[in-house]
């Protein structure tokens, strides 16, 4: 009946406990959040011509990019 009524008055019922629902895996946003970091590094090294700081924030965009990857193939599991 809820569901009827929702849909009436052009609102949306919440989905039933697990299903619909998505959580991201921690590694996922830890790798993002890594990725933008090394992104950061990488343009201020680039705009002070600091090599050094450029590399590291290569390294640190490809650590995020598997930190990434390994938080995807987790919530992969977790739904099949």
């Amino acid at each position: 009946m809820a569901l009827a009524a929702a849909r009436f008055f052009g609102r949306r019922a919440a989905p039933p406990p697990g299903e619909g629902t998505r959580i991201m895996d921690k590694d996922r946003i830890k790798g993002t959040a890594k990725q933008a970091e090394g992104a950061v590094k990488e343009g201020f090294g680039k705009l002070t011509g600091d090599k050094a700081l450029e590399v590291e924030g290569k390294i640190e965009k490809v650590e995020g990019k598997v930190q990434k990857t390994y938080g995807q193939a987790k919530d992969d599991l977790r739904k099949a």
